[in-house]
């Protein structure tokens, strides 16, 4: 359940349609959407876990319901893949437990969550990383912006701080500092699991 309440936050952190301005994110707020075109970016995924693992696109419904958007892809260790997303799309989440289909993406897991963003002229990506309570040790997460100009989110072993990373629903007390938004366009990802 407590799997499911960090997902519940995130997912409405990054797929509100109050309008945003652009800004640190030292408080919480939502994202405005648009409609846009299907265009594409890539994410490419990188997996530096002792082993193999099934990652795949979900997206998660303002109901909560979970539809898989890719099939799974299984990298082994030490090797990456892309990974092609719509721009456009909201309630986007990378997982690397793919191999365990749509039911499973509840279960505790690491996690980059993703979605279209805009205000005013500008457009671009919201993401967050999400490492739920229970994700087997040793497995962090890093999210790197193919631009400089946006942020880089990296959560080690040794933690996650509170602006690299959704590590408890309560963090929305602190004002969601994990939720960020690419204000560059379209942007490719690199997204690596067990950084080193």
């Amino acid at each position: 359940m407590h799997a499911f309440t960090i997902a519940a936050a995130s997912f409405a952190a990054l797929t509100s349609l109050v309008q945003a301005a652009p800004h640190a994110h030292s408080h919480r707020h939502a994202h405005g959407i648009a409609t846009r075109d299907d265009s594409t970016f890539d994410l490419t995924v990188q997996n530096n876990c002792a082993t193999s693992k099934t990652f795949g696109l979900y997206q998660v419904s303002s109901s909560f319901e979970m539809t898989e958007m890719t099939d799974p892809v299984a990298i082994e260790s030490n090797s990456s893949s892309v990974i092609q997303a719509s721009f456009s799309a909201i309630g986007m989440r990378l997982s690397g437990t793919a191999d365990q289909g749509c039911d499973g993406q509840w279960a505790a897991q690491t996690l980059f969550e993703f979605g279209y963003s805009a205000y005013s002229d500008l457009t671009g990506t919201a993401y967050d990383l999400s490492v739920m309570e229970g994700v087997a040790d040793g497995e962090g997460i890093a999210a790197y912006p193919a631009t400089s100009e946006c942020e880089s989110k990296v959560c080690t072993t040794l933690g996650c701080s509170l602006a690299a990373s959704w590590t408890s629903a309560d963090q929305t007390s602190d004002g969601s500092p994990a939720d960020t938004v690419c204000y560059q366009g379209k942007q490719n990802f690199k997204v690596v699991w067990c950084p080193q």
